[in-house]
């Protein structure tokens, strides 16, 4: 098993990161110690580590931050409206502007999942295509939310 380089909390992951994944609509910046899928043109998944199999039965490591970035024919509306499955998953909502483009950021906390918890943030691309990140860790890992906001903030998306 490979050992997992753990970001420090407040350790900035821009210092450390080295790759940069481009898709036709968008790129974005990750430490290049991490795994990165694609699986077509606007899809885009980034592990913090390589997934030995991601399950909902606990077995997945504390440490693993999954990471999926993607295009959508949704507007913003339509696809807020589909976070979660309970509106009491969401934990915060704030507006946030990445590279020029406003957007929106949302924390979810939800039960019975190896990534109990995902942050998500929302950029728009026009009235019906929205532009997203998303990424799931466990409350335990204490850096996470920390290198994840950072990885965020480096989504660029190509109109």
């Amino acid at each position: 098993m490979q050992a997992i380089t753990q970001p420090v909390k407040g350790e900035s992951i821009i210092s450390r990161t080295k790759e940069t994944v481009t898709s036709q609509r968008f790129s974005v910046d990750y430490p290049d110690y991490w795994s990165v899928t694609q699986n077509d043109n606007d899809y885009v998944i980034i592990y913090n580590q390589r997934p030995a199999g991601v399950t909902t039965t606990g077995a997945t490591s504390l440490y693993v931050i999954k990471t999926d970035v993607s295009i959508q024919p949704h507007s913003l509306r339509d696809a807020i409206l589909g976070i979660g499955n309970d509106p009491e998953d969401i934990q915060r909502i704030e507006l946030v502007d990445i590279n020029g483009q406003s957007g929106l950021r949302v924390w979810e906390e939800s039960e019975g999942w190896d990534f109990p918890n995902s942050l998500i943030t929302y950029i728009p691309i026009s009235d019906r295509e929205v532009a997203y990140i998303v990424s799931f860790y466990s409350s335990e890992n204490q850096a996470a939310e920390d290198a994840i906001i950072q990885m965020h903030n480096t989504l660029r998306v190509f109109n």
